[in-house]
């Protein structure tokens, strides 16, 4: 079992916390891993109006821990399904949870964060909070984190975020849509709770309903999308270690 995160059912709440402050909240590919089993299953779960995902400490997530190159170097194909895959899994996982996602930023939102907080159906912010996108400091082509930005960022403010590898404030991260609202840090927390308890009155259907609507019609091909991010991710990572 993962040290790297919570999770509990409050109600109608599936509420999931990064839990480990120390670290900045980094995720591991396990449990990354773990993480979309929670989110798929919490999305099934006849008792869940919506999954909130929280961090603790002074950082939502700065994105994901890397682990110590292989020995051999990896083929294409084994980058793909060892390391692009389970980062693809969590937002497929988000993408087709039936019940909403929303995302309660308190700090620092960086790489994998950053997109973790874009692929939320919903997502308040501290006005302290921060976003970036830096794979590409170390030659890494975010592809997996556009094949989630592509329908909720424009593309120039996605162009920005990935080329320039800058931070982006919280103001700017609400006008270019990776967040929808800005709140204090001290009342972060009011906020996030008024909105769960909002969702929470709706009946699950009506829920589900919109839900389906947002997949299908608004933010389409997304397997394919994720599969073109996949495999073109594998090809340059492996291409430059030969």
């Amino acid at each position: 079992m993962t040290t790297e995160f919570t999770s509990a059912l409050h109600d109608s709440e599936y509420r999931i916390t990064l839990a480990q402050p120390d670290l900045g909240n980094m995720l591991t590919l396990d449990a990354m891993r773990a993480i979309a089993a929670e989110i798929r299953t919490a999305g099934r779960d006849s008792a869940v109006k919506i999954i909130r995902i929280r961090a603790s400490g002074p950082a939502f997530c700065r994105g994901r821990a890397v682990s110590a190159p292989p020995a051999t170097p990896p083929s294409a194909a084994q980058f793909r399904r060892n390391v692009a895959d389970p980062i693809l899994d969590v937002y497929r996982a988000m993408h087709e949870s039936e019940v909403p996602l929303l995302a309660e930023v308190q700090g620092d939102a960086e790489g994998f964060g950053c997109a973790f907080v874009a692929a939320c159906d919903m997502a308040v912010a501290a006005d302290t909070a921060r976003f970036s996108l830096p794979e590409l400091q170390k030659n890494l082509p975010p592809t997996l984190v556009l094949s989630v930005l592509r329908y909720k960022v424009p593309p120039k403010a996605s162009a920005h975020m990935v080329y320039l590898t800058e931070t982006i404030d919280a103001a700017t991260a609400r006008e270019w849509g990776f967040i929808a609202e800005v709140v204090p840090g001290a009342s972060l927390q009011q906020r996030a709770d008024a909105m769960v308890a909002s969702i929470c009155t709706r009946e699950r259907i009506a829920l589900a309903a919109l839900k389906t609507y947002f997949r299908e019609i608004t933010i389409p091909d997304f397997s394919l999308a994720s599969e073109v991010a996949g495999a073109a991710l594998a090809n340059a990572m492996t291409s430059m270690r030969r």
